[in-house]
C-alpha cells in the first residue's frame, strides 16, 4: 500500500504573504501582519513603565523641585505629560493602523487639553 500522506507531491509551498489569518476582532489579516502585532501586544507594558514611574514620584514626598515653591508641582505635571505621551505614542490599541491612529490622537488631545486645564488651574491658584 502506497501511503498518500508522505507523498511530497500532494503539498503546495505556499507563500507567508499570501495566508490570511482570521484576527479576535473578526477581520482577516495577512500573517505576516498578524505576526507582527502578537509579538508586539505581549511587550505592550513595559512601555507604560515610565508613566507608573512617574505617578510614584509625583505622589511621593522626595521632589526635585520643592512644591512649596509657586513652580514645584509643574515639573510633577510635565513628567506624567510626557510619559503618558511616551506610553500613548508606543501603545497599539487595534490591529488596523486607521484605527490606531485615530484612538491615539483622540486619547493624545484629551490629554493635551487635561494638562493645559491643570497648568492653568495650578496657576489661577497660585496667584488667588
Amino acid at each position: 500500500m502506497n501511503n498518500d500522506r508522505n507523498n511530497k507531491e500532494d503539498y503546495v509551498e505556499i507563500n507567508e504573504e499570501d495566508v490570511e489569518i482570521l484576527g479576535e476582532d473578526g477581520i482577516y489579516r495577512k500573517y505576516g501582519v498578524y505576526k507582527k502585532y502578537q509579538n508586539k501586544n505581549s511587550m505592550k507594558l513595559r512601555y507604560w513603565i515610565p508613566f507608573i514611574l512617574a505617578i510614584i514620584y509625583t505622589l511621593s514626598p522626595i521632589d526635585l523641585i520643592p512644591d512649596r515653591i509657586p513652580v514645584g508641582k509643574l515639573d510633577d505635571i510635565l513628567l506624567l505629560a510626557i510619559t503618558f505621551y511616551y506610553g500613548l505614542k508606543k501603545a497599539n490599541f487595534s490591529y488596523n493602523p486607521i484605527i490606531n491612529t485615530i484612538i491615539k490622537n483622540m486619547i493624545l488631545s484629551i490629554t493635551i487639553t487635561g494638562f493645559i486645564i491643570m497648568i492653568i488651574i495650578y496657576f489661577l491658584a497660585v496667584l488667588i
